[in-house]
Protein backbone atom coordinates (compact mmCIF):
# COMPACT_ATOMS: atom_id res chain seq x y z
CA UNK A 1 0.00 0.00 0.00
CA UNK A 2 2.85 2.36 0.85
CA UNK A 3 4.43 1.76 -2.59
CA UNK A 4 1.12 2.52 -4.28
CA UNK A 5 0.73 5.83 -2.44
CA UNK A 6 4.34 6.75 -3.15
CA UNK A 7 3.85 5.93 -6.83
CA UNK A 8 0.68 7.97 -7.06
CA UNK A 9 2.29 10.97 -5.34
CA UNK A 10 5.36 10.74 -7.54
CA UNK A 11 3.18 10.58 -10.66
CA UNK A 12 1.18 13.58 -9.47
CA UNK A 13 4.38 15.56 -8.89
CA UNK A 14 5.73 14.71 -12.34
CA UNK A 15 2.41 15.55 -14.00
CA UNK A 16 2.20 18.83 -12.07
CA UNK A 17 5.74 19.75 -13.11
CA UNK A 18 5.00 18.94 -16.73
CA UNK A 19 1.81 21.00 -16.62
CA UNK A 20 3.54 23.97 -14.98
CA UNK A 21 6.44 23.76 -17.41
CA UNK A 22 4.10 23.67 -20.39
CA UNK A 23 2.46 26.99 -19.60
CA UNK A 24 4.95 28.94 -21.72
CA UNK A 25 4.93 27.23 -25.09
CA UNK A 26 7.93 27.86 -27.27
CA UNK A 27 10.51 29.00 -24.75
CA UNK A 28 9.78 32.59 -23.84
CA UNK A 29 6.60 34.54 -23.51
CA UNK A 30 5.53 36.16 -26.75
CA UNK A 31 7.44 33.92 -29.06
CA UNK A 32 5.39 33.82 -32.22
CA UNK A 33 7.37 31.58 -34.54
CA UNK A 34 8.61 28.05 -34.32
CA UNK A 35 12.23 27.14 -33.65
CA UNK A 36 14.14 26.60 -36.89
CA UNK A 37 15.15 23.05 -35.97
CA UNK A 38 11.47 22.14 -35.55
CA UNK A 39 10.56 23.76 -38.86
CA UNK A 40 13.38 21.87 -40.60
CA UNK A 41 12.09 18.58 -39.25
CA UNK A 42 8.34 19.06 -39.69
CA UNK A 43 8.37 21.00 -42.96
CA UNK A 44 11.33 19.07 -44.43
CA UNK A 45 13.21 22.26 -45.27
CA UNK A 46 16.23 22.21 -47.53
CA UNK A 47 19.54 23.47 -46.18
CA UNK A 48 19.12 26.67 -48.20
CA UNK A 49 15.61 27.29 -46.83
CA UNK A 50 16.80 26.68 -43.27
CA UNK A 51 19.68 29.12 -43.77
CA UNK A 52 17.31 31.77 -45.16
CA UNK A 53 14.92 31.40 -42.22
CA UNK A 54 17.80 31.53 -39.72
CA UNK A 55 19.00 34.73 -41.40
CA UNK A 56 15.48 36.21 -41.19
CA UNK A 57 15.25 35.40 -37.50
CA UNK A 58 18.70 36.87 -36.85
CA UNK A 59 17.74 40.02 -38.73
CA UNK A 60 14.51 40.36 -36.78
CA UNK A 61 16.33 39.81 -33.48
CA UNK A 62 18.96 42.43 -34.39
CA UNK A 63 16.23 44.99 -35.21
CA UNK A 64 14.32 44.32 -31.99
CA UNK A 65 14.63 47.18 -29.50
CA UNK A 66 16.62 46.38 -26.37
CA UNK A 67 14.69 45.92 -23.17
CA UNK A 68 15.52 48.32 -20.39
CA UNK A 69 13.73 47.60 -17.14
CA UNK A 70 14.20 51.16 -15.91
CA UNK A 71 12.29 52.62 -18.86
CA UNK A 72 9.75 49.83 -19.33
CA UNK A 73 6.11 50.83 -19.44
CA UNK A 74 5.40 48.70 -16.39
CA UNK A 75 8.15 50.45 -14.39
CA UNK A 76 6.92 53.86 -15.50
CA UNK A 77 3.37 52.93 -14.50
CA UNK A 78 4.57 51.86 -11.07
CA UNK A 79 6.28 55.23 -10.60
CA UNK A 80 3.16 57.27 -11.36
CA UNK A 81 1.57 59.06 -8.45
CA UNK A 82 -2.21 58.88 -8.60
CA UNK A 83 -2.51 62.09 -6.57
CA UNK A 84 -0.48 64.06 -9.10
CA UNK A 85 -2.39 66.60 -11.20
CA UNK A 86 -0.89 65.20 -14.43
CA UNK A 87 -1.71 61.59 -13.57
CA UNK A 88 -4.38 61.15 -16.26
CA UNK A 89 -2.18 62.71 -18.95
CA UNK A 90 0.82 60.54 -18.02
CA UNK A 91 -1.39 57.46 -17.92
CA UNK A 92 -2.75 58.23 -21.39
CA UNK A 93 0.79 58.74 -22.72
CA UNK A 94 1.84 55.34 -21.36
CA UNK A 95 -1.26 53.74 -22.88
CA UNK A 96 -0.44 55.30 -26.27
CA UNK A 97 3.16 54.07 -26.02
CA UNK A 98 1.95 50.57 -25.17
CA UNK A 99 -0.44 50.60 -28.14
CA UNK A 100 2.33 51.82 -30.46
CA UNK A 101 4.66 49.01 -29.33
CA UNK A 102 1.91 46.41 -29.76
CA UNK A 103 1.26 47.69 -33.30
CA UNK A 104 4.98 47.51 -34.14
CA UNK A 105 5.18 43.94 -32.83
CA UNK A 106 2.11 42.93 -34.83
CA UNK A 107 3.46 44.47 -38.04
CA UNK A 108 6.90 42.90 -37.53
CA UNK A 109 5.32 39.47 -37.00
CA UNK A 110 3.22 39.90 -40.16
CA UNK A 111 6.33 40.93 -42.11
CA UNK A 112 8.20 37.88 -40.81
CA UNK A 113 5.32 35.58 -41.79
CA UNK A 114 5.27 37.12 -45.30
CA UNK A 115 9.01 36.61 -45.73
CA UNK A 116 8.77 33.01 -44.50
CA UNK A 117 5.88 32.32 -46.88
CA UNK A 118 8.08 33.50 -49.76
CA UNK A 119 10.77 30.98 -48.79
CA UNK A 120 8.48 27.96 -48.38
CA UNK A 121 6.95 25.85 -51.12
CA UNK A 122 3.12 25.77 -51.30
CA UNK A 123 3.04 22.37 -49.56
CA UNK A 124 5.38 23.55 -46.81
CA UNK A 125 3.36 26.73 -46.39
CA UNK A 126 0.19 24.67 -45.95
CA UNK A 127 1.88 22.62 -43.21
CA UNK A 128 3.28 25.79 -41.62
CA UNK A 129 -0.17 27.38 -41.49
CA UNK A 130 -1.63 24.21 -39.97
CA UNK A 131 1.12 24.26 -37.30
CA UNK A 132 0.39 27.92 -36.58
CA UNK A 133 -3.36 27.26 -36.22
CA UNK A 134 -2.70 24.37 -33.86
CA UNK A 135 -0.34 26.52 -31.81
CA UNK A 136 -2.85 29.37 -31.71
CA UNK A 137 -5.59 27.06 -30.46
CA UNK A 138 -3.28 25.69 -27.76
CA UNK A 139 -2.24 29.23 -26.78
CA UNK A 140 -5.83 30.46 -26.56
CA UNK A 141 -6.78 27.63 -24.18
CA UNK A 142 -4.30 28.81 -21.55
Amino acid sequence: MRKLITGVLLSACIAGSAFAGGQHSGGHKGQSFFPVHKMVKVLDLSDEQAAQIKALKAEMKANRPEKDNATSIRAQLAQLDSSDANYEQALNELADLRAQRAKEQFLNAADMRLKISQILTPEQLEKFNAMAEKRAKRHNKA
